[in-house]
């Protein structure tokens, strides 16, 4: 007996537990192109303004594998007190132990917008076991022609102001032609009021 009330009251709970559980999730996908896949900025030299050159410069020894700089930019190098400046100038130019003199770049000019790596040497002194190497690479700086930015503003303006220019000469034009408008308006309506009082004196007199 107790087994048969046993039963359902298990049955019940389960099916309690089971609508308690349930939920409702839904599920929004758009595949419209909200962006565009390339962005591209066009941009040619005449839109910068050189700026000058920055030679950075390195000497680190090479022994067994292992480096060990000397100098950063002609001062002494110290693994505990060092600058660190990233620039991506391209995956093909591997700058090594240089990276740590790029710092040089953004203290000469802090406005600078282009850097072109112009030149690179690597004066290499053979030892036991080892090298020493003097590595040097010169950048060409480059920044965005604020004249030429200026210019175009200003050319900008001047076109606006010309427009504005010509909606005022417009409007005097429709401003003259509605005072003749209405000029001639009033001449008609003396002219049919006029022709009404000679026809009324005309009555008058038959």
């Amino acid at each position: 007996m107790r087994q048969r009330i046993f039963i359902p009251v298990i049955l019940l709970f389960m099916a309690v537990i089971g609508t308690s559980c349930v939920s409702q999730k839904k599920i929004d996908k758009n595949f419209a192109g909200f962006r565009p896949n390339v962005t591209r900025l066009e941009l040619t030299m005449d839109d910068y303004q050189y700026l000058g050159d920055v030679t950075i410069e390195v000497e680190y020894k090479t022994y067994l594998g292992i480096p060990k700089i000397y100098t950063v930019n002609g001062q002494a190098y110290d693994p505990r007190f060092y600058r660190q400046t990233d620039i991506a100038f391209g995956r093909f130019i591997k700058l090594g132990p240089l990276s740590k003199a790029l710092y040089k770049v953004t203290d000469t000019y802090p406005d600078a917008d282009y850097l072109v790596p112009a030149s690179f040497t690597d004066n290499v002194e053979h030892m036991l076991g080892g090298r020493i190497h003097h590595r040097t690479l010169t950048v060409k700086v480059y920044a965005i022609n604020k004249a030429s930015s200026t210019a175009a503003a200003a050319e900008q303006q001047a076109q606006v102001d010309a427009l504005n220019a010509k909606n005022a000469e417009l409007q005097q034009q429709v401003n003259a032609l509605q005072q003749e408008l209405n000029s001639t308006k009033e001449a008609l309506e003396k002219a049919e009021l006029d022709a009404r009082i000679n026809a009324q004196k005309n009555n008058k007199r038959r």
